[in-house]
């Protein structure tokens, strides 16, 4: 066997069974979606969600889990759909029940509902 085929077998291999250990480590799609927040994301650029939600975290302790989060955010209606429209919806509802309750939190400057905040929170934690 040449010296170039050799490496270029080992870098496939290498990849191969790399590829489903870095998949497991990052955040799931419905993750993803429920971590974006629509609203929010029109009028704050990354780094400004990024802010709110470590913001928020640091005075909410109970919450600095990525799957506390999660089931706060999701409570168990979409925690499994892989379908990102129906979550944005089930949180524009659920944001406006917030607002409707009075459910909101100042943070850096901004009221927000609960659920903006956890979802600025674990778009935090899952970019860091």
């Amino acid at each position: 066997m040449k010296r170039r085929n050799f490496i270029q077998l080992s870098a496939f291999a290498t990849a191969a069974i790399s590829l489903p250990f870095l998949h497991s480590c990052s955040s799931s799609a419905t993750e993803q979606a429920i971590a974006h927040p629509l609203f929010l994301s029109r009028l704050f650029d990354e780094n400004t969600i990024n802010d709110a939600g470590k913001a928020y975290l640091k005075n909410t302790h109970a919450e600095s889990n990525k799957d506390k989060l999660v089931q706060l955010l999701a409570d168990n209606n979409i925690a499994n759909s892989k379908d990102e429209k129906k979550i944005h919806d089930y949180l524009d509802k659920k944001i406006q029940n917030d607002f409707e309750a009075g459910n909101t939190v100042m943070v850096n400057g901004w009221i927000l509902a609960v659920t903006e905040a956890r979802q600025c929170a674990l778009f935090s934690l899952i970019k860091n």
